[in-house]
């Protein structure tokens, strides 16, 4: 217990300034920007984000912060729970953070065990899931991507190295993972979404397969389905407030310009379409749909999420909120796209960490 408490920093502040918004709860926001405000010796670094609130399409400041002098410099690894990953490359040390949260002012910072060297992240695409937002839980569990065929769970309050689990059948590649508070596992894909694993912390870390079932799916012209099939595609699994489970395939399309001469200027890719299944509670099929309710969905480099429209004025039922080659809304009922206005050739180039954040106000009231 005082391993792990000892482990957590709290960074005091001088003063707040700017606070992110007067109600609660708080949505999920963008980090757009990190600016300096001042910094001395005996302060330290003092900063306050620049932030994107989806309620409004509109830029904010959060609170300002002081800056963790251990996370200065070091890569970002993912985000999950409102709590942002980064790597001490030095060491392999693990670092999370609520310093992004908007409404936090005193950032904690946990520093987790090393990875160990056999197991250094092979790619920077890598991904965080953490089980509660409440780092002080007794079943408090992160798991984690940090290379193609394994995943890596520690339970922060009790262990002192990472368990890394070999999963079979090439599961990971390009997978993400999510936390079901419903199953109380960890949950990922395949590459090609046709199988899901769930791994079970509380349960020795018992690791599961099944094969995904996708019933009714869309009815579309066959150039549609032809075009698609030139796209690139993520899959991702969210879980609802109330506990529904469902499945999204995120296709996206590259796109490019060339010159006079042919050359290519530039390359980026757009969103060209979404699909969603929810899995049915008595035969776990996928069941195709575009009707979610006053669900919206968040799609990032993050743990995706989903949240009740309704406790968020401004958020807009049955649509998905996404960061990836694009920033954008898309409303599931008209199939209708829309990036968000400051978003040029397709690359979100404003955004500084590129995750949707999750206030802990948001994970307490959906």
């Amino acid at each position: 217990m005082a391993l792990f408490f000892s482990r957590i920093s709290k960074l005091s502040v001088r003063k707040d300034t700017t606070r992110f918004f007067s109600s609660l709860p708080q949505p999920p926001c963008l980090v757009l920007d990190t600016k300096r405000l001042r910094g001395t010796p005996e302060e330290g670094l003092i900063v306050h984000h620049k932030l994107f609130d989806p309620t409004t399409e509109k830029k904010v400041f959060s609170k300002e912060k002081k800056y963790p002098n251990e996370l200065r410099g070091q890569p970002l690894l993912g985000a999950s729970q409102g709590w942002v990953a980064f790597l001490v490359e030095k060491d392999l040390t693990v670092n999370l953070t609520d310093l992004h949260n908007p409404c936090v002012s005193s950032p904690r910072v946990i520093s987790l065990p090393s990875l160990g060297f056999e197991y250094k992240p092979t790619t920077h695409a890598t991904e965080v899931c953490l089980s509660s937002s409440d780092p002080v839980q007794d079943e408090f569990f992160v798991a984690a991507k940090f290379n193609e065929y394994h995943v890596s769970v520690c339970r922060p309050r009790s262990d002192s190295e990472w368990t890394h689990i070999n999963t079979g059948y090439s599961l990971l590649p390009a997978s993400k993972l999510m936390y079901s508070k419903r199953d109380k596992a960890f949950h990922f894909t395949s590459f090609k979404g046709l199988y899901m694993g769930s791994l079970y912390p509380s349960n020795n870390n018992e690791t599961k397969y099944r094969a995904i079932r996708l019933r009714n799916m869309p009815k579309i012209p066959e150039a549609v389905w032809e075009m698609l099939d030139t796209c690139s595609m993520t899959n991702h699994l969210v879980e609802s407030p109330s506990g529904e489970l469902f499945f999204i395939k995120w296709y996206t399309q590259a796109i490019h310009k060339e010159d006079e001469d042919g050359d290519l200027e530039f390359i980026h890719s757009r969103t060209k379409r979404f699909m969603v299944f929810r899995q049915d509670g008595m035969s776990k099929d996928f069941c195709y749909t575009e009707d979610i309710g006053d669900l919206c969905i968040f799609l990032s480099k993050a743990e995706a999420f989903c949240l009740s429209a309704r406790l968020f004025p401004g958020l807009k039922p049955n649509y998905i909120y996404y960061l990836g080659p694009r920033l954008g809304t898309y409303d599931l009922a008209s199939g209708t796209n829309r990036p968000f206005p400051f978003d040029r050739f397709g690359k979100p180039s404003q955004v500084d960490t590129p995750y949707w954040i999750l206030s802990t106000s948001c994970l307490s009231s959906s």
